[in-house]
């Protein structure tokens, strides 16, 4: 094995932006459109700790980030907990060997659970700059080779649970979702300089509340608090995705009690559609009719929206509301109308997108998850398990359908990434890049 360096009309047509044509990359959180989908194909389905390993890359200690993929380079942001620091490394995408690291050292205390390590936020890259934020240490971008173009400190961000949004790339932007806590705001800076191009602040608990009222708030119970919300049960943890809406970019976003659209160039407020509850970690969804799924947190409620409105659509385009959801983390895959999207408990569920119907569920191999489902344009889905367990199935609206579960004994709370012909799993102890060797080579040579 290769072991790198240590280190509003009746119908309506949804367009989301172009995959990467031959599904070499790998670009952002949630895949090149945010949706977990990749133009990648015949990827290996079977693997294990000495099967289909093309390199493993030792990590200096756990985190939740997923890596990034352009070219021939991997990013992956890296806690540097003993020196206080928040890393980004740059490793060769066919070795796994370091080529670069950069590091932010934030030495003042800052709140987060045990199971979110520091840097939790995945990177984004456009073959000319990565882009990654730190919580209350900063969003800094880099250059391919490593050289800092600009940093900007956009405040404190203060939760008891920390962070988790991962900044995404769109037209000359670099859009942002800080939070959650006292401080929180959706932030578009020029992703060429870091200046502020627009910037949204979080509603007040009054005005949040007229959007879902406490019947959506599952176990968290947070409609009567009003203490610091860095304290409370609510928060957003959500990464945005921008959809085209009849010609028309949304940037789509989940958060405390709604789910929202605005213009990603302006950040004006095109819709909004209450009744979420108070969490929102799972990233929106959307399907190919414009269809936008967002699920609540710790039982808070789910529902489903028609994209392309305009105002307060809560009463005229919501398609379905459960004021009590199962209590989901990680984000689904939308395919053939259905979502894919598997509960922190380990039950992998497959929803209908028009209705919120439970098709079928399925316990899957390695326990509970954290984790999002990622898909290949061949129909297969790939869901890590906190064990470090990988559930291969294929979308299949009548029943589960799994392929393989491959074991790296290693454990992880992030999701798999798939480029090319390679899939790379981020463990609590190292990057995997997983696929099938050379003709004439031995697995991990």
């Amino acid at each position: 094995m290769r072991n790198a360096l240590a280190s509003a009309g009746t119908f309506l047509w949804l367009v989301v932006p172009a995959l990467a044509a031959d599904g070499e990359r790998w670009p952002q959180w949630r895949g090149p459109d945010g949706s977990g989908r990749t133009a990648a194909t015949d990827v290996v389905t079977e693997w294990g700790p000495e099967q289909n390993v093309l390199w493993r890359a030792s990590l200096p200690e756990a985190g939740n980030s997923t890596p990034v993929v352009w070219g021939d380079r991997v990013f992956l942001t890296q806690p540097l907990s003993e020196n206080d620091q928040r890393a980004l490394l740059c490793l060769d995408r066919t070795t796994g060997a370091e080529l670069w690291r950069r590091a932010v050292t934030y030495d003042k205390p800052e709140a987060t659970h045990k199971t979110n390590p520091y840097a939790s936020a995945s990177p984004a890259v456009d073959g000319e700059r990565v882009v990654a934020w730190f919580g209350s240490a900063g969003l800094v971008c880099w250059d391919l080779e490593g050289k800092e173009l600009w940093r900007r400190d956009l405040g404190e961000q203060r939760h008891m649970w920390g962070y988790g949004s991962s900044p995404i790339l769109h037209g000359n932007n670099c859009i942002l979702n800080f939070g959650p806590g006292e401080r929180e705001f959706l932030i578009a800076v020029d992703k060429s300089t870091g200046e502020t191009v627009w910037q949204v602040d979080a509603l007040d608990d009054e005005a949040e509340r007229a959007h879902s009222g406490p019947e959506n708030d599952g176990n968290s119970k947070d409609f009567d608090k009003d203490g610091d919300r860095a304290n409370r049960l609510r928060g957003a943890w959500s990464t945005p995705i921008v959809i085209t809406v009849d010609g028309r970019d949304e940037l789509i976003v989940t958060l405390p009690r709604r789910v929202s659209a605005f213009d990603p160039a302006t950040g004006e407020q095109l819709w909004t559609c209450g009744g979420l509850g108070p969490l929102a970690y799972a990233s929106p969804m959307a399907s190919e009719d414009g269809i936008v799924v967002a699920l609540g947190g710790y039982g808070g409620a789910c529902l489903a929206v028609r994209a392309g409105g305009e105002g307060d659509v809560t009463e005229t385009r919501r398609l379905w509301h459960q004021p009590r959801g199962v209590g989901y983390l990680g984000t689904g895959a939308v395919a053939d109308g259905a979502v894919y999207v598997c509960d922190m408990g380990g039950v992998l569920r497959c929803l209908d997108v028009q209705t919120g119907k439970e098709l079928w569920k399925s316990r899957v191999a390695g326990g509970g998850t954290w984790s999002s489902v990622t898909q290949t344009a061949d129909g297969r889905m790939f869901l890590l398990t906190k064990s470090g367990t990988t559930a291969v199935f294929r979308a299949n609206r009548e029943e589960y359908e799994p392929i393989a579960a491959n074991d790296l004994d290693e454990s992880t709370n992030a999701s798999v990434v798939a480029a090319g012909d390679a899939l790379f799993l981020r463990t609590d102890d190292a990057l995997w890049a997983v696929g099938a060797p050379a003709e004439g080579a031995a697995d991990g040579e």
